[in-house]
């Protein structure tokens, strides 16, 4: 987790107004939050800062491109990835959340560290579904040997079905 630091943005002493702070994401920085499949990505985040004195405001902006298989054909698929979000921070007594985009820090606190925030921004940004794009026709930009080897090997309707399985259905229907 020592790698995370360089997400800290330290606001004491900051003058009220607008500041701005700008992050990378790497690999490295996903190691720190993933225990499966780390990605492989490059994002730049921008950090409009707005300091006021009684409600900072953190605008995030994020860009970048993930690298992963597609989920139908298994090929490497390179995937844009934007997203925006805002975080909200308050000065209390202690440190608490008082929802997922407001913060009470407390008076003591002299930076926030963001790296939490930009992997939750990330992850929400991704698609559902990592699939290749379809072309201007409409079809699939997918490595088509890969699709036409699934294509064999799924089941077809009209292929007789064992009659065993015809009692095991009936139960399925009944209920």
């Amino acid at each position: 987790m020592e790698n995370i630091t360089k997400y800290t943005i330290p606001f004491k002493g900051l003058k009220d107004g607008k500041h701005e702070f700008n992050f990378d994401v790497d690999h490295e920085f996903f190691k720190n939050f993933q225990t499966e499949d780390v990605y492989e990505a490059e994002a730049k985040v921008k950090i409009a800062f707005e300091k006021k004195t009684l409600v900072t405001t953190l605008a995030f902006d994020l860009k970048g491109k993930l690298k992963t298989a597609c989920d139908r054909c298994l090929e490497e698929l390179s995937l844009d990835v934007e997203g925006e979000n805002f975080l909200y921070l308050k000065f209390g007594e202690e440190h608490e959340e008082l929802a997922e985009d407001v913060i009470v820090l407390a008076e003591s606190d002299n930076e926030i560290n963001v790296a939490q925030y930009i992997y939750e921004l990330f992850s929400l940004s991704l698609p559902l579904s990592f699939v290749h794009p379809e072309d201007e026709d409409g079809n699939s930009t997918c490595n088509e040997e890969m699709i036409q080897k699934l294509n064999d090997l799924s089941v077809n309707e009209e292929e007789k079905i064992d009659p065993r399985w015809n009692d095991l259905r009936k139960l399925i229907d009944n209920n």
